[in-house]
């Protein structure tokens, strides 16, 4: 099934940052393969840690089926037989804060592939995305700058769009240096492209807990594009930006368990990401049902989810930017 890829941003005012482009993936089989030999390489003898109750356990305390499997997505026999979840389904089950709109301080919406709109706009200017009923309410009161810090806008001035970004990055703002590495990884603004130096900044980003800079290098270690295919860091990556709350880490975890035959992992993950809005993954765990992979309650618990947190996404302002031109916001 379709991963999300690298998310990519321009940095503009009039970006959103968060937005994700979705590819065909082209490597399902080869991906499916090297997560199964990552699954064997962790299967070492001796002692053994438990990814439900971290305990530290024989080799013997664990089923076949269960040993094979990396450290964070393997139960002991104890904590299969309590239904004891693993540590990395219960951690990241909600999107955190700093995905809020920061003016109206609801979640902002999930850009898709049906939607060639985005939903917020990115501010280089301060780092914030604010969604576009936000953006809408400022521009019928006649303010054109930005909504939140009230930053005059630079147009599409480049230079000046990127010395915004640089000011962040010197002041040691995270999220300014992941909207710099992917201004790097991409070649835009100016910049000449050059991965080594985005795959830098995002570290530092990462180091410092931004979510998106995290699930970024795994998508860069996932495709091997300019370094190293690296789909153990991969999945190191992707697991801990979903266990920040990152949607689309946490559904990439589950194309991964899906193409390796893990299904019951696979639900889990896009259980997770459906029920915090994520549309491909509802259609993930609908296509699951369909093929006796999944329980109608499942499917009907991740479409009750679903359907909640997009109704946390709505208001009248974003129902009225939805409507109108996306050129008025």
């Amino acid at each position: 099934m379709n991963t999300v890829t690298l998310s990519v941003v321009r940095a503009q005012i009039g970006d959103n940052q968060s937005q994700v482009n979705r590819e065909e993936s082209n490597n399902n089989k080869k991906r499916g393969t090297l997560w199964g030999q990552r699954k064997s390489e962790t299967a070492k003898t001796g002692a053994m840690i438990c990814g439900a109750c971290e305990r530290e356990l024989p080799e013997g305390s664990y089923s076949g089926e269960q040993r094979v499997r990396r450290q964070s997505s393997r139960r002991c026999e104890e904590c299969v037989a309590a239904g004891n979840q693993l540590v990395l389904m219960r951690k990241g089950r909600t999107r955190p804060e700093e995905d809020d709109c920061p003016i109206c301080n609801l979640p902002l919406p999930l850009d898709t592939n049906d939607n060639d709109t985005k939903q917020s706009i990115f501010q280089a200017c301060c780092m914030k995305s604010v969604c576009n009923g936000c953006v809408l309410t400022a521009r019928k009161r006649g303010m054109f700058d930005c909504p939140f810090c009230r930053t005059p806008t630079p147009d599409d001035d480049e230079s000046k769009i990127l010395a915004m970004v640089q000011k962040r990055v010197d002041a040691g703002d995270p999220v300014a240096m992941h909207s710099l590495g992917q201004q790097y990884q991409f070649g835009l603004l100016g910049l000449e492209k050059d991965v080594t130096r985005a795959v830098e900044l995002y570290e530092r980003a990462a180091e410092l807990g931004t979510k998106e800079a995290i699930f970024d290098l795994g998508c860069i270690y996932d495709e091997g594009t300019d370094v190293e295919e690296d789909i153990a860091k991969a999945i190191q990556h992707y697991e801990a930006a979903a266990m920040r709350g990152d949607v689309s880490a946490r559904f990439n975890l589950g194309c991964g368990e899906e193409d390796a035959e893990n299904y019951d992992l696979a639900l889990q993950h896009w259980m997770i990401s459906a029920k915090m809005g994520f549309q491909d993954a509802l259609d993930n765990v609908k296509t699951m049902f369909m093929e006796g992979l999944a329980t109608k309650a499942d499917y009907a618990g991740a479409l009750r989810g679903y359907q909640s947190a997009v109704e946390e996404m709505r208001s009248p302002d974003r129902d009225e930017a939805e409507r109108i031109s996306p050129r008025a916001v």
